[in-house]
């Protein structure tokens, strides 16, 4: 049986993309949140077989802070943008709020930066961001004859990202653009460019969270690579401020189970083994969390936003759900040191000689040399690689599964039936 090796993607980055990608988005050149995000898994500890990675991170991080100045030119530009453009639309009902939408928050922090790096193995798009706020976000002609033409006028355009792709060759183009919105007329849909209309989802999260979402680039920037800056819409302040204590509340502790455990990566795991048994509890985690908080939080900002209606549904734990949800965590730490342990006592077992030898076949550094004799340094490297894989990955799985029972007693606190 061959074992997962379940490399963080941040690892499998070359040389030559440490060297390029921190600097530039891949956007081709074509005429949020108060809150970042951050990765649970935390700093990389300075273990010796850490050292290349941390190296890595060091060096993504100090090339996206070089940058940082340049983005927050572009922040204060485009924070001006959306301000003037509320101002002149004020009769649509566009609304730039300028408390919420601060200079310091609409630049992604190097922590989240690297975050998004390695949960995506890309270099992360939404770098400089802004949010409005338009009631009647269903009225797509609102977009297509005020909004657009208003950024168009200011210099801006839609950001175009690679669409098909054939290994390097990029065959085709579409606009970096979504309505993430229910129930939007047939009529309001023909009100958008087919270009935009054709890449628009008209479907709002399973959480019940809706916004109007695309990219621009400063056209009249005189940069070679142009950074794209990511403009959402939402209904209105309450959305807004809904979306900022959901994203830290419950979207954190999702995002860290399912996108950064090494474990919650094993596809087709058998049946109630401790991996299969950690997939479930993320599943558990994820609906309770989404049910009794994301769900009510919206749909509360949902009424006030756009019904202006009081109606205020419970956004509350039970007791027994907040006993439950800790339990479930505390068990995925244990399932995941039994994984771990056993997976190292197979690899390090006589038995796994044969499974070492085809992972030696299939490599590619194999595959090119000419002496095609497996030698016992061969077995031992092969093992040794993927014993201090193993050992990192657990680290890493333990210390995000740490991290996520603390911002999940947080969420307790903040939400949990009080007596």
């Amino acid at each position: 049986m061959q074992i997962h090796l379940l490399t963080p993607k941040f690892n499998r980055f070359s040389q030559e993309k440490v060297k390029n990608n921190y600097n530039n988005a891949s956007y081709p050149k074509l005429g949020e949140l108060q809150q970042d995000t951050v990765s649970f898994s935390g700093k990389l500890p300075q273990k010796p077989e850490l050292t290349e990675v941390a190296r890595f991170v060091d060096a993504f991080r100090l090339g996206y802070e070089s940058k940082i100045p340049s983005y927050q030119v572009l922040a204060a530009r485009l924070r001006d943008t959306l301000d003037a453009t509320a101002r002149e639309l004020k009769h649509i009902g566009l609304i730039f709020d300028q408390e919420y939408c601060t200079e310091e928050h609409m630049v992604k922090g190097s922590d989240s930066f690297i975050s998004k790096l390695k949960r995506s193995g890309e270099s992360p798009a939404d770098r400089v961001r802004g949010t409005w706020y338009l009631e009647d976000l269903h009225d797509l002609s609102l977009f297509t004859d005020y909004i657009l033409p208003a950024l168009q006028k200011r210099g801006y355009q839609i950001a175009m990202v690679p669409d098909k792709v054939n290994g390097r060759r990029i065959l085709s183009y579409k606009p970096d653009f979504d309505v993430r919105l229910n129930n939007v007329s047939e009529k309001s849909k023909r009100a958008l460019p087919q270009s935009l209309r054709d890449v628009a989802s008209f479907r709002e999260q399973d959480s019940g969270y809706s916004d109007i979402q695309f990219r621009l680039i400063d056209a009249l920037s005189t940069d070679k690579e142009k950074t794209p800056l990511e403009v959402i819409i939402v209904a209105g302040k309450n959305t807004a401020y809904a979306k900022r204590d959901e994203s830290y509340y419950v979207y954190d502790i999702v995002r860290a189970l399912k996108k950064e455990l090494h474990i919650a990566q094993i596809e087709n795991p058998a049946l109630n083994s401790p991996e299969q048994r950690v997939q479930n509890n993320i599943g558990i985690i994820k609906q309770q969390l989404s049910d009794n908080i994301s769900k009510p939080l919206y749909a509360n900002a949902k009424n006030l936003d756009l019904y202006h209606e009081e109606l205020h549904l419970p956004v509350e734990l039970s007791a027994g759900s907040c006993i439950a949800l800790r339990g479930l965590v505390e068990g995925m730490i244990q399932k995941t040191k039994l994984y771990y342990n056993a997976k190292l006592r197979q690899v390090a077992s006589d038995d796994y000689e044969k499974t070492l030898e085809k992972l030696i076949k299939s490599s590619p550094i194999f595959k090119e040399r000419k002496d095609k004799t497996i030698y016992v340094e061969d077995i031992i490297e092969k093992r040794d690689e993927i014993i201090k894989e193993l050992k990192l990955n657990k680290r890493e799985d333990l210390e995000i599964l740490k991290k996520v029972l603390e911002r999940l007693n947080e969420t307790i606190e903040k939400y949990g039936a009080k007596d």
